[in-house]
C-alpha cells in the first residue's frame, strides 16, 4: 500500500517538474495563449447572453465587438495591455 503511494508521488513530481520546465522555456506559451483566448471568448458570451437576458438586443444596443470579453481576447492575440502578457516568450 505504501508502495502505490510512493509511486504515485512520484510520478506527479515528475509531471509537475516537466510543466514547470515547459513553462520556463516557453514551451507552453501557445497553449496558455489559447486557454485565455478561449476563456474570454466565454467570458464575452456570457456577457451577450446577460444583456440579451435584460433586454437588449445584439445589433441595437450593444455589439459583439464591444463586450469586454472580446476586447481582452483580442488584445490577448496581439500581445497588448496586461492580458497580452500571456504571450510570454513568442
Amino acid at each position: 500500500m505504501a508502495n502505490i503511494y510512493l509511486i504515485a508521488s512520484v510520478v506527479v513530481a515528475i509531471i509537475a517538474i516537466a510543466l514547470g520546465a515547459a513553462y520556463m522555456t516557453g514551451a507552453l506559451d501557445p497553449v496558455i495563449e489559447k486557454v485565455g483566448i478561449m476563456f474570454f471568448k466565454a467570458k464575452a458570451e456570457a456577457e451577450a447572453k446577460k444583456m440579451q437576458a435584460q433586454g437588449m438586443k445584439e445589433g441595437e444596443d450593444f455589439f459583439k465587438g464591444e463586450l469586454k470579453g472580446n476586447k481582452q481576447a483580442e488584445d490577448v492575440k496581439e500581445g497588448l495591455g496586461s492580458v497580452g502578457g500571456l504571450k510570454v516568450g513568442l
